[in-house]
């Protein structure tokens, strides 16, 4: 193999490898959807709905969740990929109205954002039916988020939450129980003196 042949080998092999880590941060515009797109189908089959944390990209997989941050004003959203575009140039991602509005944008029309990957949300196996039949369709569920407890630091989902609270209730019902319980001394078999 000659030197010119191993230098532009080596050259794609660098390209490719530069174009997967700028797929990790991205920086560009931001535009979003207009009102006149709500209900129609996306890419992945789903419906778009103007209310959604949902988002358009070129070619990150269906699923993939991004978080798009406003460079103006620092505001940042995270939204699931669920159509493909915008074909602007200079244009990164195009968000739904929803997202729009969390990053403070849509007086602006288009933001400059910085786009970062954190993750792809999990497919579901569902049931849709078409035409009569039913097929497997995919829906994604987003990562449980969690929240700090500032008593112990530790961080908690809905649900943990949920079971702590629970946990706690029926603690504190048996405590009052059992200071509410009256205590007799038995003497010979029979209650002859309540102590308190």
């Amino acid at each position: 193999m000659t030197f010119q042949k191993t230098v532009l080998l080596l050259a794609t092999f660098i390209t490719i490898a530069f174009s997967n880590l700028c797929h990790a941060q991205t920086q560009g515009k931001a535009s979003f959807y207009g009102n006149g797109f709500h209900g129609r189908l996306t890419s992945d089959g789903s419906r778009y709905h103007k209310d959604s944390l949902t988002c358009a990209h070129r070619t990150l997989p269906f699923g993939t969740l991004l978080k798009v941050t406003n460079q103006k004003n620092g505001k940042e959203v995270v939204v699931r990929v669920t159509d493909r575009g915008p074909f602007v140039k200079g244009r990164v991602v195009d968000l739904s109205m929803a997202a729009a509005k969390e990053l403070g944008m849509v007086s602006m029309g288009v933001a400059p954002v910085t786009v970062q990957k954190v993750g792809h949300a999990a497919p579901k196996a569902k049931k849709a039916r078409r035409g009569g039949k039913l097929t497997a369709a995919n829906s994604y569920v987003l990562p449980e988020a969690k929240y700090i407890d500032p008593a112990t630091g530790q961080f908690y989902t809905m649900q943990e939450w949920k079971e702590r609270g629970e946990q706690a209730r029926q603690q504190h019902l048996a405590e009052l129980s059992a200071k509410q319980q009256p205590r007799y001394r038995i003497l010979g078999g029979k209650h002859t003196a309540r102590l308190n």
